[in-house]
Formats: structure tokens, C-alpha cells, sequence
């Protein structure tokens, strides 16, 4: 009997191996020409710590970590402006298969769990079925939420989650060793150089750990190396920071977010040289490299505007974000249908708080970093990591109740497990099939991430031929791509935030505002969009090969 659970595990095992690197590999394929707009502050970053210049590295919005990856992999391949978006969805691939490696890290810790409670005279749900449900909710979560095509850290704090979550059940096994409290603190400071917000998450896994060794007592020296070897490895960061800002700063992040969202106060510390209010036309330069510095750290920019607190649009910008996560992700409901049916034939054992149980570890872990997120900010793939493991909290604390054949072998428990397997692989597939389409086809009125890419390297070639060199100052209206600018090597720092504000101005007051941005050493401005053909007749020309781009050569 316990040889066939073996074969079986493997069997498994194995397909959801070939399975992920499979569809994996389609999805970075298929998504190489997409843009996100963060993308080209991940890659400046990495370029800022290759050249040791600590002040660009230092970030207030973006961490350090995925884009130290970054730049060894552009030096590795020698990759330039116009490949490196390209080929930048192939370290996102390595990071995905580096996941999943995680992720059978996690399972084999939980496994031992399972054996553990089996043993005791429990009744979970049998490993075969825990096991496909979390590989197939990983690659939901990971596939679907996190998604391969964006060049951003969240694969990679995926990655570091799993492995945290995967020392704190090695640490509850046995929690004598000091070196597993090492590693545990590594591990969080690596989260925090990957995310910011994983500085706040911290201070919870911390807890975790301390109650995973079953007396607090003994705990405290085990917690405190952990502590210890967290502040070695994120130190350097939260000095760069202070020595910028002036005080602590772990990222400025989610002061931003509540200041825009809900309210702030002040004025900013750096707020660029304003040259008109309405619309605002603003001068944004650091003295850096960056290409574009208002969105190379755009918290900086508002350093000064402190949050305005009110309770009850907190509350309210809360419930909304909860709500958003099913919205967003509507494979959750499955799953949630499925454990409480699974509950309601059987049954949902909590475990002990002290030390604590394998499923409200999880449980907490998953009601933690969804709280966070919802206090401000929420996307799916933010908190695709703590779907994931509330998923498998739930998964491990179910306890099944007398068994009925109903099919063959199958009860009606592993049919509608079988049933939420099939849902969700047939959610991943979906969304595959999707971004291969969006990939490489016109769709839905939009263009193909090819051809978007390609419009990019033709607005390039059409500045260069009217003169606009490397090292050129340029504006933006509103907030286009601007891969283009870093293939010309110009810098935007010129910024027309409200398209449609400076559209309804008259032809003379554009020409005053233009002329404003002429003094200023801009030497062209670019907007996107179809209503920009109406300024024709004021030497807006619309850059050959693409479908949006207008540019004015001032």
C-alpha cells in the first residue's frame, strides 16, 4: 500500500514537473515582447548597483534584489536596450522553475506533517489529493496571478515565501538547531531586498518561529539570531535609505499609496521644477542616469506628503480590496466551495497554538499578508503567494469523514476533488492560451505585444533621424511606454501629466507651455493616442510604422 502512495506521489510529481516547465516556457515565450511600466526601473537599478553608484540603488519604491539577478543575467547574455526586454522573460522563466524547485521543498516539510498525523490515528485528506490540489493551486496562483510576461520581483518573493514557510515547518519538526534560525533570517532579509513590504511581514514570521519551538523561553535566543541575521543582510539598504531621506525609511511605498488614495498633507521635500499648475507641467531630474526619473522612484518625488488619516475611507478602501480578491480571481471560489464541502462530510481540526499546528501556520500566514496588502494596495499577484498558502492550510486541516464509493474507486470526496483539479489547470491553460494570442496576434482592438514592441524601436529610429541624440532631454504626455527612450538613450524629464487638460487648452496657450519646456533643454515631446492627430496643423507628426505615436519636435 505504501509503495503504490509512492508511485503515485511520483507519478504526480512528475507530470506536474513536465506540465509546469511546459506551460511555463509558453508563457514566457509568448509574452517576450510585453512592456510593463516598471520594467526599466528593475533594469537601471541593477545597472546603478553594477557601477556601485549606492544613491541610485537605493530605492524608495523599488527593491534591490530582482534587479541585482537582473544585471548578472544582462552581463551574462551581453544583452543591450533593444533585447533586454526580450530576453529579460528568460530569468523570469529561471525564477518560476526556481519556485517550483521551492515548492517541492515545501511539500516534502508538509509531507513529513502529514505522515506525522497519519500515524497519530488522524484521517487527512490522502496525500495524493493534498498534493495535486497544492501543485495544481501553485501553478494557478503562479501562471495566472503572478504571471511570467512582467519583469518584477513577485515570482521571486513567491520563491522566498515558500521557502520561509518551508523552514518554519523544519523548525517546528525540531527546533533545537541554531542554524535553522539563520537560515530563517536570511531568508527575510532576502524578502525585504526582493519587496518592500516584506519588512513588515518580518516581524510575523518571527513570531511564527518563536511559537513553532514550543516554549517561549527557549525561543528567544533561537528568534534573536534570526533577528540578528535579518538586520545583517538588510542594514546596508536601510542606511542608503536613511542617509537619503534624512530619517528611517524601509520604503516609502505605502505612505504613497495612502496619500493618493485617501489623503495626504505637506508638501513634498522634491517637487520637481514645476513650470505651470494647470495642467501641471513639471521638470523632474535627479542628476542620475535613469531614463525617466519620475517613475525611477516616484515615491521619492512625494517624500514631504504625509498621510491625512481617516478611519472610515480606510475602512471602506479595506472591504473594497478584499472584495477585489475573488473578483480578480475567480478559481478561488472553487476552491472555497470545495473545502467547505470537504469540511461539511467531515471535518477541520484547527491543531495547537502552541507549538503551533502545520495548518493555522499557514492559515495565519495567508490572513496576514492579505490584511497588509488590503490596508492599501491589492492585485492578484501580490498576494498570490498567501492564496496559496491558505489554500494548503485549508487542504491540511480538513479530516475526512466515512468514505462512500460512488464511481469505482472514487468517493464522492475525490470526485469533486478531482473536478477542482481539472478547474484549476483548466484556469492556467486558459490564461496561456490567451497570452500567446495577445502575444504574437492582434486582439480586441489592441495590438500584439510584437507589435507594440516593434512601434517602440520606430519611434526610437524617428528621433534619431530628426536629430534627437543619446544624452537628449525629452517629455511625455501622461504615462506612455518609454522603452524608446532607453534604446535612443535620450531622458525624459519633462512631464505633461493630463493629456486631456493640455488637449482643451487653445492652440496659443499649448504654444506658451511648449515654449516653457523649450527653456528648459526639452527637445521633443511624445504622446499616444488617436486624439492627438487633431494638432496636425501645430507640427505634431505621427511616427512612421506606428498606429498612436505623435511627436513635436520643438
Amino acid at each position: 500500500m505504501r509503495l503504490s502512495a509512492f508511485h503515485n506521489s511520483k507519478r504526480i510529481r512528475i507530470f506536474f514537473w513536465i506540465f509546469a516547465i511546459v506551460i511555463g516556457g509558453i508563457n514566457a515565450y509568448s509574452s517576450r515582447f510585453f512592456i510593463n511600466n516598471d520594467a526599466i526601473a528593475y533594469i537601471e537599478i541593477g545597472e546603478a548597483i553594477k557601477q556601485f553608484n549606492w544613491s541610485d540603488s537605493a530605492n524608495f519604491t523599488f527593491s534591490p534584489l530582482y534587479s541585482l539577478l537582473f544585471v548578472i543575467f544582462q552581463s551574462a547574455l551581453q544583452l543591450n536596450p533593444f533585447n533586454e526586454i526580450i530576453c529579460a522573460k528568460g530569468l523570469n522563466y529561471l525564477v518560476f522553475i526556481a519556485t517550483l524547485g521551492a515548492l517541492e521543498i515545501f511539500l516534502r516539510f508538509l509531507k513529513r506533517e502529514h505522515t506525522a498525523i497519519t500515524n497519530a490515528g488522524e484521517k487527512p485528506l490522502a496525500w495524493m489529493w493534498t498534493q495535486t490540489i497544492l501543485y495544481s493551486t501553485f501553478l494557478v496562483t503562479s501562471v495566472v496571478s503572478v504571471r511570467l510576461r512582467l519583469i518584477n520581483p513577485d515570482m521571486l518573493v513567491f520563491c522566498l515565501i515558500l521557502l520561509t514557510l518551508s523552514v518554519l515547518l523544519w523548525i517546528r519538526k525540531n527546533p533545537t538547531p541554531h542554524f535553522k534560525f539563520i537560515v530563517l533570517g536570511i531568508l527575510l532579509g532576502l524578502g525585504y531586498l526582493a519587496k518592500a513590504f516584506m519588512f513588515l511581514l518580518s516581524p510575523f514570521f518571527l513570531i511564527l518561529a518563536a511559537f513553532s519551538v514550543g516554549a517561549l523561553r527557549k525561543s528567544m535566543t533561537r528568534v534573536a539570531v534570526a533577528v540578528l541575521c535579518f538586520l545583517l543582510i538588510t542594514g546596508p539598504l536601510l542606511t542608503a535609505l536613511y542617509l537619503k531621506k534624512g530619517s528611517f525609511s524601509y520604503g516609502e511605498g505605502g505612505r504613497h499609496v495612502y496619500a493618493k488614495l485617501i489623503g495626504g498633507q505637506g508638501v513634498p521635500d522634491h517637487p520637481g521644477k514645476v513650470l505651470q499648475n494647470e495642467p501641471r507641467i513639471a521638470i523632474y531630474d535627479t542628476g542620475n542616469i535613469c531614463t525617466r526619473p519620475f517613475t525611477f522612484d516616484v515615491t521619492y518625488w512625494t517624500i514631504g506628503i504625509n498621510p491625512k488619516y481617516d478611519h472610515g475611507a480606510h475602512i471602506g478602501l479595506f472591504l473594497r480590496n478584499l472584495m477585489e480578491i475573488p473578483e480578480q480571481s475567480h478559481w478561488l471560489w472553487a476552491i472555497l466551495v470545495w473545502a467547505l464541502f470537504q469540511i461539511c462530510v467531515g471535518s477541520f481540526i484547527f491543531g495547537r497554538f502552541f507549538p503551533v499546528s502545520p495548518q493555522i501556520l499557514l492559515l495565519l500566514t495567508a490572513l496576514s499578508g492579505i490584511f497588509l496588502f488590503a490596508m492599501t494596495c491589492m492585485e492578484p499577484r501580490y498576494v498570490a503567494p498567501f492564496l496559496f498558502a491558505g489554500t494548503a492550510g485549508l487542504v491540511f486541516g480538513i479530516r475526512q469523514g466515512a468514505v462512500k464509493k460512488v464511481w469505482g474507486r472514487f468517493g464522492t470526496s475525490e470526485l469533486l476533488s478531482l473536478a477542482l483539479v481539472i478547474l484549476l489547470l483548466g484556469s492556467v491553460l486558459e490564461c496561456s492560451f490567451d497570452e500567446a494570442g495577445r502575444g504574437l496576434s492582434f486582439q480586441d482592438g489592441k495590438h500584439s505585444y510584437q507589435r507594440a514592441y516593434r512601434e517602440e524601436t520606430r519611434v526610437c529610429y524617428f528621433l534619431t533621424r530628426h536629430g534627437i541624440v543619446s544624452g537628449n532631454h525629452v517629455a511625455v504626455v501622461g504615462s506612455p511606454p518609454i522603452q524608446w527612450a532607453r534604446m535612443a538613450g535620450v531622458r525624459v524629464t519633462g512631464e505633461i501629466e493630463d493629456p486631456d487638460k493640455f488637449l482643451d487648452l487653445s492652440r496659443a496657450d499649448r504654444s506658451v507651455y511648449l515654449d516653457l519646456l523649450k527653456n528648459e533643454g526639452i527637445t521633443a515631446v511624445i504622446a499616444k493616442g488617436t486624439e492627438w492627430q487633431k494638432l496636425i496643423g501645430e507640427g505634431w507628426l505621427k511616427a512612421p510604422g506606428t498606429q498612436t505615436y505623435w511627436i513635436l519636435i520643438l
